[in-house]
């Protein structure tokens, strides 16, 4: 089997980025000093409108939690191939908070991201 050239990948991208019809926010903390040992804890917007298409998780689907596989129950969001988007963000989307569990790097030809998350 012979790989993709660039423009075929390419093609894929805008193919899947078509697909996603919504628009999320993401969020990145600041934590501030309390004075008392501990912190409060503000989120901001760090990208205010990713492309995006949020999916309830199948059933069996599976995520990275760390060095272990296990079975996850919540939500998978497509994104495109180059979103910058880490397990310390938060996701909003239409007044609901997300906390992003697990993102999918590991791929070939890589023409989506996904990231699994969980509702607050």
């Amino acid at each position: 089997m012979s790989g993709l050239t660039n423009a075929e990948l390419e093609s894929i991208r805008t193919a899947i980025e078509e697909l996603l019809p919504d628009t999320c926010t993401v969020l990145s903390v600041t934590r501030t000093s309390d004075g008392q040992g501990g912190w409060t804890e503000t989120w901001g917007t760090v990208t205010a409108s990713l492309a995006c298409r949020i999916d309830p998780a199948k059933p069996g689907t599976q995520a990275q939690f760390g060095a272990s596989v296990q079975p996850f129950q919540g939500y998978v969001m497509t994104v495109n191939h180059a979103g910058t988007i880490t397990t310390a963000n938060r996701v909003l989307k239409d007044g609901y908070t997300f906390e992003v569990v697990s993102v999918d790097f590991a791929k070939s030809w890589d023409g989506s991201r996904r990231v699994y998350l969980e509702r607050l």
